[in-house]
């Protein structure tokens, strides 16, 4: 990691704008400073989402959060210029992808860790971002969930407290998730595409993955073995394979159980998980 990373953390927001500042005073105990704040939020049509943001800005008069420069950036989810009040639409909701998706992509290309806090606000609005993670972060950013009892989010419910000393009670868990992002950088993903779109890109990048282990599984091999991973390929059981190559079936089975071993180290599957040369077949068809 490049000594002049940065750390920026994207927060969704409704109308309880103390979960930020909770997630960011957790985080700062735990030796991690940021050097930004994005929130992402709807159009503030209530007083109460207004007054959740003013808060906010107060916590970071001078672009500085508890004596430590950091930028404050609110950013409100806009359709061709126009801010979005509520998740009541399909149009609505691409343009909460879109946005997302943007927005950790511009946050990449400044080579940032991303914090992602989505526990504010609709709780559609936290999935969304969770769901745009899945597509864009590496194995260095990180996403955090906030936990309160009932007892502290009654105390500081909208905002009337915005900070607490140090307490075992609220906690700061991260979630661990598989992200794509990394699996097939030659695939990128436009920021404005919509579900559908997201859906096929999945597709090609769970495809990309599948490929790129099949690939790594044949470069270790020898040619004999490649040659029984073919016909293993081609849907020929271990007799069939051994008429083909003209080898006993002992032998057959010496290298596949050798093909095996490395789909399993590659795979990274369990011990007890069985496969056998079915499984073979059903990985390796599309590679060949």
């Amino acid at each position: 990691m490049s000594p002049t990373t940065r750390n920026m953390c994207v927060a969704t927001l409704g109308g309880q704008p103390q979960v930020i500042t909770l997630a960011l005073d957790l985080l700062r105990a735990q030796g991690t400073e940021m050097d930004e704040v994005i929130v992402v939020h709807l159009a503030p049509t209530t007083p109460r989402y207004g007054q959740a943001l003013q808060r906010l800005y107060a916590e970071f008069a001078a672009d500085q959060y508890a004596g430590r420069p950091c930028r404050f950036r609110p950013l409100p989810v806009q359709l061709r210029a126009q801010t979005i009040t509520d998740l009541d639409n399909e149009t609505a909701v691409n343009a909460v992808q879109t946005t997302f998706r943007r927005l950790f992509q511009q946050v990449k290309q400044q080579d940032a860790i991303i914090h992602l806090c989505p526990t504010g606000g609709r709780r559609l609005l936290g999935m969304l971002a969770f769901s745009a993670a899945l597509f864009s972060f590496d194995e260095a950013d990180r996403i955090w969930h906030v936990y309160s009892p009932d007892a502290i989010r009654k105390q500081m419910d909208g905002g009337a407290l915005m900070h607490l000393p140090p307490t075992p009670e609220v906690q700061l868990f991260r979630i661990y998730v598989p992200t794509w992002g990394p699996v097939a950088p030659g695939l990128p993903l436009p920021p404005e595409s919509d579900t559908p779109t997201v859906v096929a890109w999945q597709q090609q990048m769970q495809g990309a993955e599948q490929q790129a282990r099949c690939r790594q599984v044949w470069d270790a091999l020898t040619l004999r073995q490649r040659e029984v991973l073919r016909a293993f390929a081609d849907g020929l059981t271990p007799q069939e394979v051994a008429d083909r190559l003209h080898i006993v079936l002992g032998t057959v089975n010496d290298h596949k159980t050798a093909i095996l071993l490395e789909c399993r180290n590659v795979w990274d599957l369990p011990p007890d998980e069985r496969i056998d040369y079915h499984w073979l077949r059903e990985q390796f068809a599309q590679f060949f």
